[in-house]
């Protein structure tokens, strides 16, 4: 169905006045994009300050960081989950015109001898409503195998409440102590924007610190202790995103 926006438009030596005609089944054609920022106001384009209007918010939080390792030959860190994912289809109310968001930034890796870090959550508030993609969990330090950082959970969560879709994050890969020759690292979970990293080392090396996640809300890998005896950091979890389309 074709949308009414107020305005005017010439068109040749036509004037059209109060209304522009967008094209039927147009949909979505514009996007902003927010990297940084904390309780930042944000005004909506003049297109949507009007009742009834609509805009797409895709929200991502940061990526939990991967586990670091003890001095222990063999361990290896698990790696950090992934952020949950928000994606809210909001309908503007009249005379409220602007939204508050926060993104969440990097997380820090792990520190070597330590477990990650929960990634922090990103948001928006509109009309009072809050909508949030929580955070990864850190992934673990373990002397024996354990799951990986949980992945973040969404507010709010499901499908198709109130136009919203709240997805959970993944779980990163586990950690724990294994032969010391086996060539893996604990990967970090990964979300639709982000890839948590892990991947193969030589069989014979001494080990290295986790991988940094890369993208937006991916959890860090573990780190890998391999033959030697050097404690080593997780890889950090990669920032939040949040997404504006209209």
């Amino acid at each position: 169905m074709a949308k009414l926006i107020n305005g005017t438009r010439v068109y040749g030596s036509a004037t059209v006045d109060g209304a522009l005609i967008a094209g039927a089944g147009a949909g979505f054609m514009n996007l902003v994009a927010f990297t940084t920022g904390t309780s930042v106001t944000y005004t909506l384009p003049s297109v949507l300050q009007y009742a009834g209007a609509k805009f797409k918010a895709t929200i991502i939080g940061a990526g939990g960081s991967g586990g670091g390792t003890a001095a222990t030959a063999g361990q290896m860190g698990g790696g950090g989950g992934s952020s949950s994912v928000v994606v809210a289809y909001i309908t503007v109310v009249s005379s409220v015109y602007s939204l508050t968001y926060t993104v969440a930034g990097t997380t820090a890796a792990g520190a070597a001898g330590a477990a990650g870090a929960a990634g922090n959550p990103s948001s928006i508030i509109y009309n009072s409503v809050t909508y949030s993609a929580g955070g990864g969990l850190g992934g673990t330090l373990a002397t024996s195998v354990l799951a990986g950082g949980a992945g973040g959970t969404p507010s709010p969560s499901g499908f198709g409440t109130a136009n919203v879709m709240g997805l959970t994050g993944y779980p990163g890969g586990a950690g724990g102590v294994m032969a010391a020759t086996t060539n893996i690292f604990g990967g970090g979970g990964h979300t639709p924007l982000g890839w948590g990293q892990g991947g193969v080392m030589p069989v014979t090396a001494a080990g290295a610190a986790g991988e940094n996640a890369q993208g937006y809300g991916a959890g860090g890998s573990g780190a890998r202790n391999g033959t030697g005896a050097t404690a080593r950091a997780g890889g950090t979890g990669a920032p939040g995103l949040i997404i504006i389309e209209y």
